[in-house]
Formats: C-alpha cells, structure tokens, sequence
C-alpha cells in the first residue's frame, strides 16, 4: 500500500484532519465577514496545529500577517487596527488568547521577508520564523490568492539562481529549513532551565512537530530532487505528514513501510500528551519520562532512516551534515 493511503486510513489523524478542515471553515467565514480584511491587501495564515492540521482539543490559533505593501509605505496605526481586529475576531471564536503575549502577532512586510533572507536582521525581527512557518507549516486564512502570491514569491526567491544552474540543487532552501531546526534547538536551549516556562511540553514539541515541520519538509525536496519554484511550491499545499508521505513515496521503496503506522500511531501518541493539561508533571515520573524518551527515538529513527535511504543520492545526504 502508498504511503498516503496509510495516512489517510490512519482513523485518529484523519479525524483532527477533518476537525481542523471545519473549523478554519469557521475561522476563514469570520474573516470574511470583516471589512479591515476585505480591503486591506494583506493575507492572513495560521501556524501550529491548525497549518498542520493536526489540532486537538486545546489548540489555540497561531496567525500571522503578510501586507503587500513595504513597512514604510503604511501607518502604524493601520497595522494596530489589524491586529485589534484579529485578537477581537479570536475572541469571538473563544479560542485561547494569542500565545506568547502575542510574539509574533505584528504585520510583516513581503519585501522584508524576501530582502532580509539571510541577513542579520532576518532573525532580529522574527522575519525568519514568520518566513518559515509559512513555508513548512502554513494554511490561508483570508486573501487566499494573495497568500498565494507571497508563497511564490517566497519560493521564487531561494530558486533566483535557476537559470544559471542546471541540474539546479536546491542547497539555498535546505539550508535555510536546516538553519531554522537549528534555531529551535538553540531556542529550547535558553528555556530548559527557567522553571517559569513549560519546558517539558516544548520537549515533546521539538522531538516531534517541530521535527516532522523540518524534515518531512526536507525529505520530498531531497527524494526527488526539487527543480523549480513551482515544484516547492506544491509541496507547500501538503500538510508536514503529507509531505513526509510524498517523500517515502518518491523513495519508490517499499522498505520503510511496516513502521510507518508505527511512526503514524507514535505522532498520535505525541498529539496525546500535548492535549494533556498536566503532561508537565507526569513528565517528571520516571516511567512516564521513559516511555516518552523510547517513544520519541523511535520517532526520530523512522526520520533519520529515511533521509538516510540508499534512494537518496549521496551529495545530499552529504548536504545534511556538511
């Protein structure tokens, strides 16, 4: 059986699939309705468990916003009435209020976001991460063909040098998505000692979202190798385990395919314990925190062995490390 056969006949994530398809059915309806969005040229994304649609009972909405237009060329007055209309239209949905204080709830502009690509400014303004998350785990909320004007504009960006290149190896984007991993171990880093912080629960999100986000997105452009903008592009549209099924899938191997329900039911499980309102403590039970670890290495094993796979050419295997 195909790799995405396995994944829609998987009843659990099928479930928060269509559970996450009908309320951002919701979401977008309300967004409409709003007059600040049918007449600003901005596009609205959802982040987190609903850009991969795996939510749970908990979930809350993480949203970002893209202007057409340039920083300089709009009042900050115009973007707080963005964003006042955005945290009034969460709170009628009686979602959880926006998280971290509403880091990352500002305007970006789409010419800083392709400008700034790899300058230092990139991670100073959070630039970085809005870019990424819209491309690894992103899902239109309104002004959906101007989010797919961004996207495009995003992805034409790391394939610039395409003519001068042929075969093209998409190393500029990789690179981009293995930096931003990087980033998230770095950032897990600085929280694991504040008691303040949940860092238990970001554990569990970094073994497994956070990692399926990153690699499930690596694995289908190093399968087969990704050539244009376009390509990228289609891949975006899929879900972080459509995209890691497409990879298996363009491995044209059906080795790994008896522990991918395993790894499917193990992603499950992670889901699980990120809807547990006290995973915080259970984590700090030795048993609990054993099963977690075994859980999360087989996890991550079933990751490594296939951008590891004998299908994939070497130099990008090598890429990975080097």
């Amino acid at each position: 059986m195909e790799y995405d056969q396995l994944l829609s006949g998987h009843l659990k994530l099928a479930t928060r699939k269509d559970l996450a398809n009908k309320n951002l059915a919701k979401i977008q309806s309300a967004f409409l309705k709003s007059e600040i969005f049918r007449k600003k040229l901005i596009s609205v994304f959802a982040a987190g468990s609903f850009g991969r649609k795996d939510i749970g009972s908990n979930s809350d909405l993480d949203l970002f916003v893209v202007a057409e237009y340039a920083d300089k060329d709009r009042s900050r007055l115009d973007d707080l009435e963005v964003l006042a209309e955005i945290i009034e239209i969460n709170r009628d949905l009686k979602y959880p209020p926006i998280s971290n204080d509403g880091e990352f709830l500002k305007v970006y502009s789409i010419e800083e976001m392709k400008r700034t690509l790899g300058d230092r400014k990139d991670d100073s303004e959070n630039l970085f991460t809005a870019r990424m998350l819209m491309l690894l785990e992103s899902t239109p909320i309104c002004n959906e063909n101007l989010y797919d004007k961004h996207m495009s504009a995003i992805a034409e960006h790391y394939f610039r040098d395409y003519a001068d290149h042929k075969p093209f190896k998409p190393l500029f984007l990789v690179n981009d998505i293995l930096r931003y991993w990087r980033t998230l171990c770095l950032n897990y880093e600085g929280i694991r000692n504040n008691t303040e912080r949940p860092w238990r629960k970001r554990n569990i999100n970094l073994k497994f979202s956070r990692m399926l986000t990153v690699f499930g997105s690596v694995l289908p452009i190093i399968a087969n190798p990704v050539q244009s903008a376009e390509q990228f592009v289609s891949i975006t549209r899929l879900t972080p385990l459509e995209r890691f099924a497409t990879g298996l899938q363009n491995l044209k191997n059906n080795d790994l395919n008896d522990g991918f329900n395993q790894f499917l039911n193990d992603y499950e499980t992670f889901l699980q314990w990120k809807e547990n309102e006290n995973v915080e403590k259970e984590m700090k039970d030795e048993a609990i925190k054993k099963e977690s670890r075994l859980v999360a290495n087989r996890f991550s094993y079933y990751i490594y062995k296939a951008l590891t796979h004998p299908s994939i050419p070497a130099e990008y295997q090598r890429y990975l490390i080097i």
